[in-house]
């Protein structure tokens, strides 16, 4: 696989999902307050001289292992200790707790639906598999985990062999990075939401937040690897004006942005709009940035949060109110730069875009859209966006 180096230029590199780098975890500390409704973490983790390389932009690519509690908890159900000898679904013999730790548990399978189907006779799990009938299967899979699925149909005569079959891969999570690759030579840091809810009277946990976040002991190996973005990096000329919009652990590749400028002495000016629930407990790397805006680096920091007035203000609102000049750095070339949820913040983002071309740039709904398209299409207007 090929790997971006720190300078830019692309070297060839072994590292990938069937080849992971084995990394060490170096340092982790609460970027939110004790007190904060949420937990984000600020993790750094060591790749030396012969690990993947990565671009300011670029996303890591881990590998976690599952809880441990959770498996015990498997185990037990079915009656196994966890030492039993099963065979991975990728050929070799291996114990069951082992087995378990690499592959999906906190979902059910399509496979293990298909098993419960073809041995309990229950004509509603059967009908799951009809071609009409794609919304309820994906329902029935939705907040289920495995233990669930032991637990909710015992009859079924589960063995440990059984149990290892009908589990899925379990898929590498991809962050992005939030580090300067020339700022921090050998490192990668990431910004981590630390996940858990609770269903079906039980606490659950994310996998790989909670394994990146509080799993891991400082000085742990993780398996992992670079993932390069195609389509989300620092303009070409340095000189070139950036605005980023980042709430919450969206503001990642923004802090990389920002280190790797500084570091390059990039004369662009820097735009950051940032939000969350509360500023006292929730603005994440908030001595980092005002000493970059007491600097002169950041040239401007409007900040959302939500929940620190009766009316919740959120980072496009900070984009309408500062729509006039949003406009001057976009028609001066700016390039404006998204990352976080997509499926509310940076779809409410995109229609503040729109408004903003159609007031001040006195365009009509079409004409705006075929000008935020030409954002798009001249790489002026990158989103690095997911569903949280």
């Amino acid at each position: 696989m090929d790997e971006p180096s720190a300078s830019g230029t692309v070297q060839a590199m072994p590292w990938s999902l069937k080849n992971p780098f084995q990394a060490r975890l170096t340092a982790r500390r609460g970027l939110t307050a004790p007190e904060s409704a949420k937990d984000t973490q600020h993790i750094e983790i060591a790749l030396g001289t012969d690990g993947p390389r990565y671009l300011a932009g670029d996303s890591l690519a881990v590998i976690p292992r599952n809880d441990a509690g959770l498996i015990t908890k498997i185990c037990g159900c079915i009656g196994a200790s966890g030492d039993e000898t099963v065979t991975a679904p990728a050929g070799g013999d291996s114990t069951l707790r082992e087995v378990l730790a690499t592959r999906e548990i906190t979902r059910i399978s399509k496979d293990l639906v298909q098993l419960l189907a073809d041995t309990c006779g229950d004509p509603a799990i059967c009908s799951l598999f009809d071609p009409d009938n794609r919304k309820a299967l994906a329902e029935f899979r939705s907040g289920r985990d495995l233990l669930d699925a032991l637990r909710e149909y015992p009859n079924v005569g589960w063995t440990p062999q059984l149990v290892t079959n009908v589990t899925g891969r379990l898929m590498p999570r991809l962050y992005s990075i939030a580090s300067g690759p020339d700022a921090h030579p050998g490192e990668v840091h990431l910004t981590v939401g630390v996940v858990n809810w609770e269903a079906g009277g039980r606490a659950r946990k994310g996998v790989c937040s909670s394994y990146l976040g509080r799993d891991l002991e400082i000085g742990d190996e993780l398996q992992c690897y670079t993932h390069h973005a195609k389509n989300f990096k620092l303009p070409a000329d340095p000189s070139t004006d950036v605005v980023m919009v980042g709430p919450g652990t969206g503001i990642a590749p923004f802090r990389a942005f920002l280190e790797q400028r500084q570091t390059t002495k990039a004369t662009g000016r820097n735009w950051l709009l940032f939000g969350d629930q509360h500023r006292a407990t929730d603005f994440l790397y908030h001595d980092e940035l005002e000493a970059m805006q007491a600097s002169g680096h950041l040239t401007r920091l409007d900040l959302a949060f939500s929940r620190d007035q009766e009316h919740k203000i959120y980072v496009q609102h900070r984009m309408a109110e500062h729509a006039a000049e949003l406009w001057a750095w976009l028609e001066g070339g700016a390039h404006l730069y998204v990352c976080g949820d997509a499926l509310r913040m940076a779809k409410d983002v995109d229609a503040t875009l729109h408004q903003i071309a159609e007031q001040h740039g006195t365009m009509t709904p079409d004409q705006a859209i075929d000008w935020v398209k030409a954002l798009k299409k001249a790489k002026r207007y990158q989103r690095d966006v997911y569903a949280v």
